[in-house]
């Protein structure tokens, strides 16, 4: 007997946080109520990825960051 691959919806939400007195961007990554992971936005082309307390590295595009926090999420889950 397989298991069937069901959607998850994952919602991204924009917010803003201050970190040592100045503003990022933030977009967390939710399953349901469930926060699984930020993506911090440094600069233009410099976007940190955490899985939760975990700092996954820098990324070039938002896209690729969130990406990396479903990926490791889906290996942790």
């Amino acid at each position: 007997m397989s298991k069937k691959n069901k959607d998850i919806e994952v919602k991204v939400e924009e917010t803003t946080r201050s970190i040592k007195g100045t503003e990022y961007t933030v977009n967390q990554l939710l399953i349901g109520k469930k926060m699984i992971g930020e993506v911090l936005t440094m600069g233009p082309k410099e976007h940190e990825a955490f899985l939760g307390e975990e700092d996954l590295g820098a990324y070039k595009s938002v896209d690729l960051a969130v990406e990396a926090v479903l990926m490791q999420h889906n290996l942790h889950d």
